[in-house]
């Protein structure tokens, strides 16, 4: 178990040039687990063959569905229209990169690359072939909102829809006019990629790679490259790779990868890589590989809808049960809706009874509004423990001085409400293991997590 102390200054003077004996000090302490120290299922755990087989049909729907049916369902797919682009041109209240709004001329600029007339001009199938977003508009810009405001601001780009790991099949149904630009639709979400990012494929290359075994990274570090090109990527958990046995040596597999040609069309590349790297069909759910996983999530840097090739809530839940080829949605929203869903009961004795009678560690997830936490078993104190990608615990300050001063000054992520007091963020920003009471105590600066934990599911329960 470790701690953090943070020491937040609350000063009366240290803007407005006071001594500084006049400083108070505000401990606030967060406590995590580490990896190790928390109890793993020791026997492995049966996942349904049909879940399982529910992962790659899931996965392969941009290639399996025809286009006339993509189409015709795409109003029913997670992720934004092309009509948000008018939603987009019409408010200016979208701030920038530089904390200043967006200007009308760059909203249009944006929207204008879109040749809203000739939709849907393309209609192929495609591959991604580097790690990268899917956005709601054609620009990597940002989009946030006011950056004074808790909870707003850096990292939360609202343009940012998800990542999508190297190797994701989609489908490809209308390019910008500068050609830099794809709404694409993708097994998880519908939008705007990098026409830089991915290739496009024919039914030979999909028959190649459809024809294989699948398997899936345990950790966001192993190479893939080859002698036959200087084109090579690094693989992410819920990444899913065909791969081939190398029988001359079994400690061995080969999976692959992809590049473009000149074309832009899709070229296989293979990488003989260890093959105790990978979860494979027979991939059990026990204490080894659970234990391996969660050490190459742990301490990894939030990012808001895959952001920067990191995870949020949903994504880290995602990617870990998707080694295991338990097919979960993208949104938390909808992850909450997998499986049989309780709705807990308002006292915080009363939800904690629940989470410890009805919840399964690794396979029962814990939500508020927003934010989706792994329930993983329970402390040696007897606390439900979570596993989750969070970037922050709510704060409250009622020091009148500090609220004149953010009047006057104002700090970023910090706002006076309207019951007079600041709210905040007290930034943890990455994947950790806490007890669901993280945030008591701490005089009342924190809002305990539990307090806002208002459904939880169990994915294998119908």
């Amino acid at each position: 178990m470790r701690t953090f102390l943070i020491l937040i200054l609350c000063i009366c003077g240290g803007l407005l040039g006071c001594k500084n004996e006049h400083k108070k000090e505000i401990p606030i302490e967060i406590e995590t687990y580490s990896y190790e120290s928390i109890n793993y299922p020791q026997a492995d755990i049966k996942i349904p063959d049909s879940l399982r087989n529910e992962f790659i049909k899931q996965f392969f729907v941009p290639w399996e569905s025809t286009p006339d049916t993509l189409l015709l369902s795409m109003n029913k797919l997670p992720g934004k229209e092309l009509s948000y682009l008018d939603k987009y041109l019409n408010d200016d209240e979208w701030y920038g990169e530089n904390k200043k709004p967006r200007r009308k001329w760059q909203r249009e600029q944006v929207v204008n690359n879109v040749d809203f007339k000739t939709f849907p001009n393309f209609q192929k199938r495609g591959i991604i072939v580097s790690h990268t977003n899917l956005r709601r508009i054609p620009t990597n810009r940002p989009g946030f909102d006011t950056y004074s405001k808790a909870g707003e601001g850096y990292p939360f780009d609202y343009f940012q829809e998800t990542g999508l790991w190297a190797n994701t099949p989609i489908f490809i149904a209308h390019i910008s006019k500068d050609k830099q630009w794809c709404y694409v639709i993708s097994p998880y979400y519908k939008g705007w990629v990098s026409m830089h990012d991915i290739a496009i494929v024919d039914e030979d290359f999909i028959q190649q790679w459809s024809s294989k075994s699948f398997c899936l990274p345990l950790s966001d570090d192993v190479n893939l490259q080859t002698s036959e090109s200087n084109y090579a990527i690094t693989t992410k958990i819920g990444m899913v790779l065909p791969y081939q046995e190398v029988l001359e040596n079994p400690n061995k597999v080969r999976v692959y990868y992809t590049s473009t040609d000149e074309y832009q069309n899709g070229r296989i590349l293979k990488s003989e890589v260890d093959k105790n790297a990978f979860a494979f069909s027979n991939f059990s759910l026990n204490e080894s590989t659970l234990k391996s996983l969660v050490s190459n999530l742990v301490e990894r840097p939030y990012g808001w809808g895959g952001n920067l090739e990191n995870r949020d809530c949903s994504a880290m839940i995602r990617d870990l049960l998707g080694s295991y080829r338990i097919w979960l949605p993208r949104d938390s929203d909808d992850q909450i809706e997998v499986g049989h869903k309780y709705e807990l009961p308002e006292s915080t004795e009363e939800k904690v009874k629940l989470i410890q009678e009805k919840g399964i560690p690794f396979l029962t997830i814990l939500r508020k509004k927003g934010h989706n936490m792994l329930y993983v078993g329970d402390s040696p104190e007897g606390e439900p423990l979570i596993l989750h990608a969070i970037w922050g615990l709510k704060t409250s300050y009622s020091n009148e001085e500090l609220s004149t001063i953010l009047n006057t000054y104002p700090v970023e992520g910090m706002h006076k409400d309207e019951d007079g007091s600041v709210k905040g963020r007290q930034i943890i920003g990455e994947s950790v293991i806490t007890s669901v009471h993280i945030g008591t105590g701490n005089d009342g600066i924190t809002l305990p997590l539990i307090e806002e934990i208002y459904a939880m599911t169990n994915i294998l329960e119908e």
